[in-house]
């Protein structure tokens, strides 16, 4: 009996080739698939059967020894002699290959969008979906990175935390370090100076004390006091391979108000509990529901105080890192998809309240078949002498 030819009834998938024109300081995505690390603008493309860049003299060298290995270098100048008057580069290269329709993130270039429309050719643009959804699960080449970036983050705010017991409290109720007032700026200066010298960049690293504390991404300013909470969140970037580190601890200089201790007790066993549940297919939002509940049931409530400001952990438990600081996965309760082996998401839970500050703890961890790994080591302590 003739068989059924029933590819008609099935949907047949066809790869719509990749442009990306970026550098590789503003684009994760380009510095994902080329594994080259560029300041300036180069152009990277994808097709079914290659990856190429396509770079200028000045890099061309340097590209051919540092870019992947399945990615082939292309020397702008001669395929230049190819462009006709008139023609963008990109509307040229695309000519030359025969493509008329392209795959592009969304941060695309509106001038090279704009010529490559004018021209014929299409463009479908991703801007709900990763442009390579790969990067969401990490291999072990890109786990051993992201672990050296937290091992020097961890190092780092260990030597926080050793100025901050180095400081001597004065008569007016601030630190003073090397007999010198310790500001929230000469903190920041030092710490990121100190990352610069071990191959990381470091910037807007959040030193926040007090009241301040109580906007999660205020970066702090002036004098620091002693007896109130201080938000430390540091998050470098390695210089050589692109992986960032991220980590949150919340000290107080001397004692505690019971109010601090209270906050720092109930958002620690809210990071444990969501910690406990962490499996590959576990609901990220399910995560983020049982930390919120706990803090919650610890009598801090989420809302908005007498002044409208929103008070309480009115944030995501957490995010995605890895060659951005924030990237997908999110660990929300907007975020009904599983988590699964090789996502390397933050636990960071928080408490805000304007009348005293806030309060955040962050680990960073990878999701495996059955549990995680946090690759992180320091412990969560708050009171220092």
């Amino acid at each position: 009996m003739r068989q059924k030819n029933d590819l008609s009834s099935k949907k047949i998938k066809t790869f719509t080739p990749k442009l990306i024109i970026a550098a590789s300081e503003s684009s994760a995505d380009i510095l994902y698939a080329s594994k080259f690390n560029a300041p300036d603008d180069f152009l990277y493309y994808e097709t079914e059967s290659e990856k190429c860049i396509v770079v200028s003299p000045l890099e061309y060298s340097r590209a051919l020894e540092e870019a992947g290995e399945e990615v082939k270098v292309i020397d702008r100048v001669p395929l230049m002699k190819q462009v006709r008057q008139g023609e963008s580069f990109a509307v040229a290269l695309s000519r030359i290959l025969g493509i008329n329709c392209w795959q592009v993130p969304a941060s695309f270039p509106y001038s090279e969008a704009q010529a490559l429309l004018n021209a014929g050719i299409q463009l479908q643009c991703l801007e709900d979906q990763p442009f390579f959804p790969e990067r969401l699960v990490k291999n072990e080449k890109e786990i051993e990175a992201i672990q050296a970036s937290v091992a020097v983050t961890e190092e780092i705010m260990c030597q926080l935390r050793d100025i901050l017991i180095k400081s001597k409290i004065n008569t007016k109720g601030f630190l003073e370090y090397k007999r010198r007032i310790l500001t929230c700026e000469f903190l920041r200066s030092e710490l990121e100076g100190n990352f610069k010298k071990k191959g990381f960049s470091a910037s807007h690293t959040i030193i926040a004390p007090g009241i301040q504390g109580a906007a999660p991404h205020n970066h702090g300013t002036g004098p620091v006091p002693a007896g109130v909470p201080i938000v430390a969140d540091i998050f470098p970037r390695s210089d050589a391979t692109g992986y960032w580190g991220d980590m949150t601890r919340t000290f107080v200089k001397g004692k505690a108000k019971p109010i601090v201790k209270r906050a720092f007790k109930a958002v620690k066993k809210a990071s444990d509990t969501a910690k406990k549940m962490l499996h590959d297919g576990v609901i990220a939002a399910d995560v983020h529901k049982a930390a919120a509940e706990v803090l919650t049931a610890a009598g801090f409530p989420t809302g908005r105080g007498k002044d409208g400001m929103p008070c309480g952990f009115f944030h995501g438990l957490g995010h995605g890192v890895g060659l951005e600081i924030h990237e997908a996965p999110r660990v929300s309760p907007l975020n009904e998809k599983p988590l699964v082996s090789g996502n390397v998401v933050s636990i960071e839970p928080g408490l805000y309240y304007p009348e005293w500050g806030g309060i955040r703890l962050e680990d960073l961890v990878v999701i495996q078949k059955k549990s995680y790994r946090n690759f992180n080591t320091m412990e969560m302590e708050l009171e220092l002498p």
